[in-house]
């Protein structure tokens, strides 16, 4: 879990170099995905085909799931134009509700207290750290964005959750593998069209940063889901993704060295208390 936080925190840091680089993002998240195929059929010791993938019990979610991927990255852009970067990253972490909800009502997950005050918590810490100085501004035309994020994101997760507690073995690996060979052929589809069609080719730069931001989100998204076989739903999902949020703000603060005002700070430190109390219920 503690390799979880470590590659999600490193995964934000890296889309900060990029937009302070100025790189093509559309290039470097199609790319990436090709990097996290490589990486799991790679380390696939045993013969490969459409068979193979076909004949797992988690065929169609591997399908849904990387479509969902790349979705959701695509609307956390669109989102963030429109309707605003802080609204939509309180939205996006916020989706946290669905695969919790998901853990009690599927997988059972043990209820307490301690654990619900926890959750409520972290929502509140989202909120805290992500909220600017003059507070959150939205524009109304585009409300529909955030929401949509935050739906498209918990679906997600839960699809991921419900489909390792239910179909995946020892194949994390091979399943992974799939999910992005799904994300990056719808990718790659995009990009022909939006770019290729257009003159534009994979720069240098776009490479390398594929290549960075591949390796970072599939062992992420590997020690992820071997981290959902020993916690509960309802323990992992809140506490990764605060953890995320409150370390890439402070590896911001130091390296990017932005500020980080009053409010910030509380949020991380309500962020600390929430984690304590769901660990404790």
């Amino acid at each position: 879990m503690i390799l979880t936080i470590f590659f999600g925190a490193l995964i934000i840091i890296v889309f900060k170099l990029i937009s302070i680089l100025k790189l093509d993002v559309t290039q470097i998240i199609t790319l990436n995905y090709l990097v996290a195929v490589s990486f799991g059929f790679l380390i696939w010791d045993q013969p490969l085909s459409f068979g193979v993938w076909q004949s797992k019990p988690w065929f169609e979610f591997s399908i849904i799931i990387g479509v969902f991927f790349i979705i959701t990255y695509r609307l956390f852009g669109f989102s963030s134009d429109k309707a605003g970067l802080a609204i939509t990253a309180v939205a996006s972490k916020m989706s946290v509700i669905i695969p919790v909800l998901a853990g009690f009502l599927l997988c059972h997950d043990h209820v307490s207290l301690l654990k619900i005050t926890g959750i409520i918590l972290v929502l509140v810490a989202f909120y805290l750290i992500f909220k600017p100085e003059k507070g959150l501004r939205i524009n109304r035309h585009f409300i529909l964005l955030p929401f949509l994020l935050l739906l498209g994101n918990g679906i997600n997760d839960t699809l991921v959750k419900y489909t390792q507690h239910f179909y995946i073995n020892n194949d994390v690996g091979l399943f992974l593998s799939f999910v992005y060979l799904t994300a990056f052929i719808i990718g790659i589809v995009y990009f022909f069209f939006s770019q290729v069609l257009k003159g534009r080719l994979f720069s240098l730069k776009s490479i390398v940063g594929g290549i960075v931001l591949g390796s970072l989100n599939y062992w992420g998204a590997w020690f992820f889901i071997k981290s959902m076989v020993v916690f509960q739903a309802s323990f992992l999902f809140p506490v990764v993704n605060i953890g995320i949020v409150s370390l890439s703000a402070l590896a911001s603060f130091i390296i990017f060295k932005e500020n980080l005002n009053k409010t910030n700070w509380l949020g991380i430190l309500v962020a600390i208390l929430a984690i304590l109390l769901v660990s404790l219920g």
